[in-house]
């Protein structure tokens, strides 16, 4: 006997861009970079992302971030993480960290880590579901800035876009001995 039933198979697709741009110190000008996502299937839509970022030097507690969709849906990653705990903020140099929505702490809360970089998972400012239904393809924006002098200029170095696409419908065929 063979019966086909109708089921959602959900992957992860990942995607690195290395853009190596200087981030100003006290220049809230700031810097865009941009990654043509090309990893989901034509037409798929953002049902989560995460967002890694992989940056060097500078002062963690004076950056301000955002990340601009393919359809212009635009959500902050940061604005200036910690400062507003104790007036400092993330004391550390660099980072190599995951923002997820299911982060345990948020970025806007990290304080501390003078003269290390920081690591490890956090919730972005805003909301990453902001970007559900979102096209998963296409060119995402991504801007930095340094808002305080001092700690030297940052380079974003890298960053990585891990996109759950809509589902896709499959037919499974299961064998059943009778």
């Amino acid at each position: 006997l063979l019966a086909a039933t109708g089921a959602q198979a959900v992957l992860n697709v990942s995607q690195t861009f290395s853009p190596g741009v200087t981030i100003p110190s006290g220049n809230p000008v700031g810097v865009m970079a941009a990654g043509t996502f090309t990893a989901a299937d034509a037409g798929e839509q953002v049902l989560g992302i995460t967002v890694g970022l992989n940056i060097s030097g500078g002062y963690n507690g004076s950056l301000y971030a955002y990340l601009v969709a393919p359809n212009g849906t635009l959500v902050t990653l940061m604005n200036l993480p910690g400062v507003s705990v104790d007036g400092f903020g993330a004391e550390s140099s660099g980072m190599n960290i995951t923002l997820s929505d299911t982060g345990g702490t948020s970025i806007q809360n990290v304080t501390g880590g003078y003269g290390t970089g920081l690591t490890g998972t956090y919730r972005a400012d805003q909301t990453l579901g902001t970007f559900n239904n979102s096209s998963a393809n296409g060119t995402w924006e991504i801007y930095f800035a340094d808002l305080r002098n001092g700690g030297g200029d940052p380079v974003l170095n890298s960053f990585t876009l891990t996109i759950v696409p809509e589902p896709v419908t499959q037919a499974l065929v299961i064998c059943l001995a009778l």
